[in-house]
């Protein structure tokens, strides 16, 4: 059975520390050092839930993989499994002028619930073309782009938890909301109808 233990490296930091069995390779023991921030019940939690995760067989080994580098790459792959080339182009343009900005900089495993809360503030006060204010919606479709990144990220065991999962995207306005008329909802239904599901598409 692991255990850990807990060290306080400033006013509202902790070093977490714990074992997680010997290296196969060099017979050493594996001992994993984390630096958390808040209160020590905070890292009293963290500590919980790193070593149930590491019980259960879902630590993730740290990584310096940054979100610019990983969502790049996502994207490509996304493209080749599962997205049309019209989505995979959407996508793309979100990452590239909405998400990396902002996000791309931070260490994938480290991006936190705060981070994307400040990101969606950000690009709603000068998100748009001249630093203009981004519209809701819009934020909301990066955040969705960023959100199905992240969670498979979790699926190839490159994290934990999804950090975007725990932060709502922007509500919408009534104002954003268009009505469609009884012209275009019957041309939409046709277009629905004869359109091809076998590829997923977000948007």
């Amino acid at each position: 059975m692991s255990a850990g233990n807990i060290e306080r490296r400033g006013p509202r930091s902790w070093r977490l520390k714990f074992d997680i069995g010997r290296d196969q390779a060099t017979g050493k023991r594996n001992i994993r050092r984390i630096t958390v921030r808040g209160t020590k019940r905070d890292a009293q939690a963290e500590l919980a839930r790193l070593l149930a995760a590491y019980h259960a067989g879902t630590l993730v080994e740290p990584s310096a993989l940054t979100v610019r580098v990983y969502l790049r790459q996502w994207v490509v792959t996304a493209e080749t499994l599962s997205i049309s080339p019209k989505t995979a182009e959407r996508y793309r343009q979100l990452i590239e002028n909405q998400i990396l900005p902002h996000l791309g900089g931070y260490a994938l495993q480290k991006l936190k619930a705060a981070h994307i809360a400040d990101w969606h503030a950000a690009l709603l006060r000068e998100g748009g073309h001249e630093g203009r204010a981004l519209a809701p919606r819009t934020v909301g479709h990066a955040h969705r782009v960023l959100h199905r990144g992240l969670e498979d990220a979790m699926r190839r065991e490159l994290l934990t938890r999804n950090p975007a999962a725990l932060v709502s995207p922007p509500t919408i306005s009534g104002s954003e909301i268009e009505i469609l008329s009884a012209d275009q909802v019957k041309a939409a239904l046709i277009a629905m109808r004869d359109r091809s599901f076998t590829r997923r598409s977000w948007f």
